[in-house]
């Protein structure tokens, strides 16, 4: 992985510092409107797939490099940790879009790998719209039509010891198209990112329901 080092101070949240450049699986879809805030909620993943790839079940299950969307599939690269175009750029990169790309969502997929369970913050910045899952669970949304050429956002997040699948999507408008994501620095320490999908941590309780189903209920 490679990263670029930029380093922002805050009193309450800690310091945030590198962005992750990848490699993501990326993503892109056109939306069903002018894009930007208004697509914020639109499961483009669904439309694209007529029902079957939801952005729940990415979030939750990840994906793998050529898993198809529809007719798209999922693509491998790197995003630059500067500019405020830098998902366009990326697209017109991986011949996912052409020119400047506009009314389009962008998803990107990430595993991120904890040496234990921790609490700490997340930075994104976004041009446009952007939402963030972790661990199946959506932990931000900003419905916006901005420009980003940096770390805008900033919230709390909860890493579980092993695979925590990351999925963001940024939700073009017009104009640029740039997204940034990064940790503060404590929470940051000792993390590994791949594109794995996760290992489903075991439900115990569900499992103990359904062993017991087959004991009262034998076939």
């Amino acid at each position: 992985l490679v990263f670029c080092v930029l380093l922002f101070a805050s009193a309450k949240f800690g310091v945030a510092q590198d962005k992750i450049v990848g490699p993501w699986l990326w993503m892109c879809v056109k939306v069903d409107g002018i894009g930007g805030a208004a697509a914020t909620d639109q499961d483009t993943l669904k439309l694209e797939s007529k029902g079957k790839v939801t952005e729940e079940k990415v979030a939750k299950n990840g994906v793998k490099a050529g898993q198809k969307v529809g007719k798209l599939k999922w693509t491998k690269g790197e995003i630059s940790a500067q500019g405020g175009n830098n998902v366009n750029d990326l697209m017109l990169k991986l011949k996912l879009g052409k020119g400047d790309i506009d009314h389009h969502s962008s998803y990107a997929y990430i595993n991120v790998v904890s040496p234990d369970d921790r609490s700490g913050l997340c930075w994104v910045g976004s041009d446009d719209s952007i939402k963030v899952w972790l661990n199946g669970e959506e932990v931000h949304k900003n419905a916006v039509d901005r420009g980003a050429g940096n770390f805008q956002d900033k919230f709390e997040i909860n890493l579980n010891k092993g695979d925590n699948p990351l999925l963001v999507k940024v939700s073009e408008k017009g104009g640029g198209w740039s997204m940034f994501v990064g940790f503060d620095t404590k929470t940051e320490r000792g993390l590994k990112f791949n594109l794995k999908q996760p290992k489903l941590a075991v439900d115990l309780d569900n499992k103990l329901v359904t062993v017991w189903g087959k004991v009262k209920n034998p076939s």
